[in-house]
């Protein structure tokens, strides 16, 4: 029984923390330590600006508090990575300001436009008044099914014609929101990859017509990512 369940463990033991947690209680902690245990932070996708911030406040908290224990230490990283979580900054859908402008971007098929109506139904049932423009002119049935989300939370969809210039959509869309007194407006993109130089070019116009049209626009620059993407 107990080697069964030393077998099905073996897989976290051997994970990326697990590592970490290896070299935290391999014994004097130095600047090898902190080397390994950084090179298995950046191995784990935490980012290089973000690993290096996490080993100095971790140094520098071992330093003060005198840590040398290993679950001390490896409490210490958790409460560090907890703190960077939750220090979150504003979301900026929903601070105040006559128009607040918000663009969706994310490549083909992560689930903007979903995301979009579920967005526009959550702000809406707050009190918001919110409206969308169909940026995405691309893709086949794009337009219809921002109307159908549209609908659904019973807010207005600000669209022109399949293939017509996303930056002019989106500036419609800006006009419509002010002359009506909307306050949130919601602007769907074409799903693209960053390599594609054309399609990039498309984004940052309809970027820029946000920025001259509506002070501090765009406020929110929402990245939809599958969950599995390391």
């Amino acid at each position: 029984m107990f080697k069964s369940i030393r077998e099905s463990l073996a897989r976290t033991r051997q994970s990326i923390f697990g590592q970490i947690v290896n070299v935290l209680g391999a014994g004097e902690i130095d600047d090898e330590t902190w080397e390994d245990v950084e090179a298995l932070l950046i191995q784990a996708d935490v980012g290089v600006p973000t690993t290096m911030a996490l080993v100095e406040a971790m140094r520098e908290r071992v330093a003060r508090d005198g840590l040398y224990r290993s679950e001390q230490l490896v409490q210490a990283l958790k409460d560090e990575i907890r703190a960077i979580i939750t220090d979150a900054p504003p979301f900026e859908l929903e601070a105040p300001r006559q128009l607040t402008v918000a663009m969706v971007v994310g490549v083909n098929g992560s689930g903007k436009t979903t995301s979009i109506g579920k967005l526009a139904h959550r702000y809406a049932q707050a009190g918001r008044k919110v409206m969308l423009a169909a940026g995405d002119t691309f893709r086949a049935a794009a337009i219809d099914q921002l109307q159908i989300w549209g609908e659904r939370a019973n807010v207005p969809v600000i669209a022109g014609q399949p293939g017509s210039d996303p930056a002019a959509v989106t500036y419609d869309g800006i006009r419509a929101a002010r002359a009506r007194g909307y306050d949130l407006l919601i602007v769907d993109t074409a799903g693209r990859l960053h390599t594609k130089f054309n399609l990039m070019k498309e984004l940052e116009k309809v970027y820029g017509v946000c920025k001259k049209s509506v002070h501090g626009a765009p406020h929110e620059v929402l990245l939809v990512l599958d969950a599995p993407t390391g």
